[in-house]
């Protein structure tokens, strides 16, 4: 409807500026559709408040015209309505983007949670019910509430684990290298991730490879859209940028850094991204475990 009106937006100045004359059948051919599903839509429109109806006595949508062609008078369906409350729909549009991302990252810590539990036990069969249940839950798109509980029960199993077969699955796993011992205890209080601070020699001589890639970025805004490149080159997918709303920058530039300095090296960066954060939001790492050692720094500067 708006694409037969005039005018760069939907005002009130003339009435072809907010009042759509075009006929159902005009609009079934533009949108492809059946002149019975336009008629439906109209409908619903006028119900929800969306559109209003200008109409003659004789109930036809029409225009009258002066001798420069220009309209004068026109009765329709008005789209007002709709541009009046367009700033509502706009906030509710960005709530519902939210939503979609918290849904998303919450998935995502499911799955990060229940592929831990599995390096952690030995014998699947011993978690083969919750394993079927967590597969089949998110095959059915379920909502916040469910994932939320299924996130503790799979918590509360990773809990279980007796402290054998942690130290066991410790010693084997090279997944994550270079942590220090003291940040994979679990009893280390999670520091404020809003608030952690590396100075600038640390950042570049752990994470050379994409100091390199900033090296040359104008400002903040610029160093944001070339990290915000790197990370989609990496497919980390909405988790990196829903970091950008509970960890702090530092945080943000260490675990980008991490995985970008490893890249060829690692399967799959947006899982291994989700496991990183897992531990780091559990307490179970400092973020700063993912500096290189001093003795990588003083490698590196040689």
């Amino acid at each position: 409807m708006i694409s037969f009106m005039n005018g760069d937006q939907i005002s009130l100045d003339q009435d072809d500026h907010h009042i759509c004359f075009a006929s159902n059948a005009a609009i079934a051919k533009r949108t492809h559709v059946s002149l019975q599903t336009v008629e439906r839509h109209i409908s619903a429109l006028v119900e929800l408040g969306l559109i209003r109806r200008v109409m003659s006595a004789n109930g036809k949508r029409w225009a009258r015209r002066d001798r420069q062609g220009r309209v004068v008078t026109a009765t329709g369906l008005s789209l007002m309505p709709l541009s009046e409350r367009h700033a509502e729909f706009i906030q509710e549009a960005q709530k519902h983007a939210d939503r979609v991302l918290e849904f998303t990252v919450l998935r995502d810590k499911v799955s990060a949670a229940l592929a831990r539990l599995k390096e952690l036990v030995a014998d699947d069969s011993a978690i083969s019910d919750l394993m079927a249940t967590v597969r089949n839950t998110l095959r059915r798109k379920p909502d916040a509430n469910v994932l939320s509980e299924l996130l503790a029960e799979i918590s509360v199993e990773i809990s279980e684990v007796t402290p054998v077969d942690a130290e066991n699955l410790r010693a084997n796993d090279n997944e994550i290298e270079g942590h220090k011992e003291d940040s994979l205890n679990p009893e280390v209080k999670k520091e404020k991730l809003s608030q952690v601070q590396v100075s600038a020699d640390q950042m570049e001589h752990s994470f050379p490879r994409l100091c390199s890639e900033l090296r040359f970025a104008r400002d903040q805004a610029h160093c944001d859209r070339l990290m915000d490149d790197i990370a989609a080159y990496l497919q980390l997918g909405q988790t990196w940028y829903a970091m950008k709303s509970t960890h702090g920058s530092a945080v943000r530039f260490m675990v980008l850094g991490y995985i970008f300095q490893r890249a060829e090296k690692i399967q799959s960066h947006g899982s291994y991204m989700i496991t990183l954060l897992a531990k780091i939001d559990s307490g179970e790492m400092k973020p700063t475990a993912l500096l290189a050692p001093k003795a990588c720094i003083r490698r590196i500067s040689s």
